[in-house]
């Protein structure tokens, strides 16, 4: 018990003196070692200087065969769960090509709602304006 304590206090006393002994903060940096040079040594008679003008093409080819696969299966599978019933409200009819079924048609604005829009917002506003905090 004794031997722990005397090595704790060992330790504490020995780690400040550790911190006093670091130079200044604002001392300049020490100058970073020069860089070894580096050799490559070639290879006589290796013969490779990279892949073949065939090669660059069969790889550029395989890429784009790869993205129009990849586009063709989510074309494929986004026109096998599409619903086979346009949604409610959105203006087309369930017959292809009937009347009033072109696509971006839009329907005139009820009159009548456009006013209760319009009432809806000055109600709003003058809401706001009421509850607004006083300024002094």
């Amino acid at each position: 018990m004794r031997s722990v304590l005397v090595a704790v206090l060992a330790a504490a006393l020995l780690t400040p003196a550790a911190a006093a002994a670091q130079s200044s903060p604002f001392a300049p940096l020490p100058q970073a070692p020069p860089p070894a040079p580096e050799t490559v040594a070639a290879v006589p008679g290796s013969g490779q200087d990279g892949i073949s003008g065939l090669q660059q093409a069969l790889i550029i080819f395989a890429g784009a065969v790869f993205v129009l696969g990849i586009g063709f299966a989510i074309a494929r599978d986004a026109r096998r769960n599409a619903p086979a019933e346009p949604r409610p409200g959105s203006g087309q009819s369930a017959g292809a090509g009937g009347a009033g079924a072109g696509v971006g048609e839009r329907k005139k604005p009820d009159p009548r709602a456009a006013q209760k829009q319009k009432a809806a917002a000055k109600r709003a506003r003058q809401a706001r304006k009421k509850n607004r905090p006083v300024r002094k």
